[in-house]
């Protein structure tokens, strides 16, 4: 085929019409046309004319590539603490914001999300409220949300530290297990006072991790089912002052890592 034939085709193209193709890139932009009109694919990627600032073919992913590739990152950033029990396709577009209280989660979520960078700390998220309100939703989407941006989150599901810990202590790797909760990017701990409760694992476990990150400045986020008040009886474990005592300091350092997000009006419904 001549130049002048391909030059015919390129300007009866929509696509191609009203560009100015040197003589020297219109074999270039002939063969981007058939490829097109294939639609050509290489292992997932699809072709594209860029024409500034200079005309070339490149390869971008197709839709279905660039979501491979979006798990792909969030497998990568997304950590477990020996279990996956998270929400996997949350998105803060996905939250139904029905009343003015997910409203305000909804807000708190997204400024969190713009404040936080690795080398600038944003306070974290206590979101509590009585069951399927959104909580694990909304944490999860904040999940992923950090994930995508190439940030590591550590997800814990509290029912299951309990058990972690005392497998650690087991296997000889109980510094290595509580070092990671403390180190982590992000540490998200879902669902607070739904694990078995003991004073060593309140005073030995969770308040070294908390205060580690808090002089660390590392972000928590945590959900639960109960508000700071009732923690401290959850937490007080034998319900003696001295227990009471401990709790609150607990609770103290929850208070000055996080800010509350109430989610207690409508049940969620996804």
């Amino acid at each position: 085929m001549t130049i002048e034939e391909m030059k015919k085709i390129i300007q009866k193209d929509p696509e191609t019409r009203n560009l100015s193709v040197p003589d020297v890139d219109v074999n270039k932009v002939y063969l981007y046309l058939l490829a097109r009109d294939e639609k050509e694919e290489k292992d997932g990627y699809q072709p594209v004319l860029r024409t500034d600032p200079y005309i070339e073919i490149v390869y971008r992913p197709t839709p279905e590539k660039a979501q491979e590739i979006r798990k792909q990152r969030i497998r990568e950033h997304l950590k477990f603490y020996d279990s996956e029990v998270y929400i996997q396709d949350a998105s803060l577009g996905r939250f139904e914001v029905m009343n003015d209280e997910r409203k305000k989660a909804y807000e708190l979520a997204t400024q969190f999300l713009d404040t936080y960078r690795k080398d600038r700390y944003a306070k974290g998220l206590f979101i509590y409220g009585k069951n399927a309100t959104g909580k694990s939703y909304l944490l999860s989407a904040i999940a992923h949300a950090l994930a995508e941006r190439n940030i590591t989150v550590l997800f814990v599901y509290m029912p299951d530290l309990a058990r972690s810990i005392r497998q650690g202590m087991n296997e000889g790797n109980l510094e290595q297990r509580i070092n990671s909760l403390k180190q982590a990017d992000v540490l998200m701990m879902d669902d607070l006072g739904g694990e078995n409760m003991s004073t060593w694992f309140r005073d030995e476990i969770l308040v070294p991790i908390l205060q580690y990150r808090l002089s660390a400045k590392l972000p928590v986020l945590m959900s639960s089912n109960y508000d700071f008040v009732q923690l401290i009886e959850f937490l007080s474990v034998t319900k003696d002052d001295t227990n009471r005592m401990k709790a609150a300091r607990l609770i103290q350092r929850i208070k000055d890592l996080t800010t509350p997000v109430k989610l207690v009006q409508d049940q969620y419904k996804e």
